[in-house]
């Protein structure tokens, strides 16, 4: 009832003053609001072209007003939540950043951005509450430091320098230190290195002789420079994990071809890749494939090449259908599509004979295609913060389903045929219309018969 209160307070002021509340992450914390109860109150979904169209003209609105010009090297996070007229009644917002005078943005942000925000409307949200979170950046936000530590680990570039019994390293970790290149006089120091940790520095090309570090498995040179062509890698049969997120990447690189028993290869945060077929040739070993983050709109139909891919991430591109070169991995167990525009699931998605688990959360889908029952080992399925107004009947009869995510959906009442999924181990189901227009008493019967099988339940 505290909580409630002071919403109702907050949201009067919002509307009486015609100014948003804005506060930070700290703020919201040492009040009596919480997301739990926000969300609740702002459950609504934007399809994908009132979404962009909310980011673009906020965040100008937010830059503006952050102020400080001479701040580099920062990123502001944002939530807002959205009443039915389209007006700001909160917006929350952290600023990350190690050397960022987070007070001088923040004074800004507190004091003259709800004034700033006061005429902004959002048209073509169709009238519903609803929370959108973004973010924005300035250069390239520092994060602090993650020095690991260990017998057989090494994180500074002066115990690179001095160690002496230099067989008994397996890890050098020179994450963070702002390289613009890498320091192979050290790097081949260490003969037995198993995981060479070069992430978020200032490289814009490697060249390693693996014959020099025959056991290492593990490259990670994410948030790099290194575009294409510029990392080389000698033929290998060591490395099985290979991470160039955020760098500046083309196309899959050469240097994966190196590695004959390469495992994972994540290229996520790659905007500028331009994929063919012949991008997926000699990558037999290639269990994992990360694609997080690149704006692919298309998938080349090379990608059934790789034959033994488990699991596929595609979260975070501009998909309107799922392409038919996915449904050609017949030994994918997880497949990540969330936060895309897909409308429909393809209708022979039953190809997919071992996928365990399936995140299709954030697109366009209103239903589900037949075959999908034939997913026998199908144990996860999210399906949150889509447009589903009723329960698609084909959830019913997928029979080895543990975990079913409804969040944030269209559902009027309570989908009450899940009380007979007797094996359904975890469902959420937050956010949804009917959690709002139905008392607790009507819908509370239902989930204690769920939650007897037993079920945990989210609402």
């Amino acid at each position: 009832m505290k909580n409630l209160l002071l919403l109702l307070t907050l949201l009067t002021f919002g509307t009486l003053q015609a100014q948003p509340k804005v506060m930070s992450r700290d703020d919201f914390k040492n009040s009596n609001l919480t997301t739990e109860q926000l969300s609740k109150d702002y459950p609504g979904v934007l399809d994908a072209e009132v979404s962009r169209k909310f980011t673009d003209s906020l965040i100008k609105i937010i830059k503006s007003t952050a102020g400080d010009q001479h701040v580099k090297n920062y990123a502001l996070m944002y939530t807002a939540y959205v009443n039915e007229t389209g007006k700001i009644d909160l917006l929350v917002y952290k600023v990350i950043g190690s050397k960022v005078p987070d007070d001088s943005i923040g004074d800004n942000l507190n004091t003259k951005l709800p004034k700033s925000l006061q005429d902004w409307e959002l048209k073509g949200a169709g009238g519903a509450r609803f929370t959108f979170s973004g973010m924005y950046s300035v250069g390239r936000p520092t994060t602090p430091r993650n020095v690991r530590t260990g017998d057989s680990l090494i994180a500074t570039l002066e115990a690179a320098r001095n160690e002496v019994d230099t067989l008994k390293i397996k890890g050098l970790h020179l994450n963070q230190l702002e390289l613009t290149e890498a320091p192979y006089d050290l790097i081949y120091r260490f003969p037995n290195l198993e995981v060479l940790d070069l992430h978020e520095n200032k490289l814009t090309a490697l060249d390693i002789d693996m014959s020099r570090l025959p056991k290492l498995k593990n490259l990670d040179l994410r948030m790099n420079q290194i575009g294409h062509d510029r990392l080389k890698l000698t033929k290998n049969k060591s490395l099985k994990i290979l991470n160039m997120h955020t760098n500046g990447l083309t196309d899959v690189p050469d240097a994966a071809r190196s590695a004959k028993h390469l495992e994972s290869l994540w290229l996520g945060g790659n905007k500028e890749l331009a994929l063919s077929n012949r991008s997926f040739r000699r990558l037999r070993s290639v269990s994992d494939l990360n694609f997080y983050g690149c704006g692919l709109t298309t998938m080349p139909r090379g990608l059934r090449k790789l034959r033994r891919l488990e699991v596929l991430d595609l979260y975070y591109n501009q998909f309107k259908e799922l392409p038919k070169s996915v449904i050609r991995l017949r030994k994918l167990s997880h497949l990540a599509v969330a936060n895309n525009q897909l409308t429909t699931l393809p209708e022979r998605i039953d190809r997919l004979k071992r996928l365990q688990v399936l995140y299709a959360h954030h697109n366009h889908l209103s239903a589900l295609p037949d075959r999908i029952t034939r997913l026998s080992k199908l144990q996860l399925l999210d399906l949150g913060y889509n447009f589903y107004s009723v329960l698609p009947v084909e959830i019913l009869k997928i029979k080895e389903l543990r975990e079913l995510d409804l969040s944030g959906n269209n559902l009027a009442s309570f989908p009450t045929p899940l009380t007979e999924l007797v094996h359904l181990e975890k469902l959420h189901l937050r956010g949804n219309p009917f959690l709002r227009q139905e008392t607790e008493q009507a819908y509370l019967p239902f989930i204690k018969k769920l939650e007897s099988h037993p079920t945990e339940v989210y609402y």
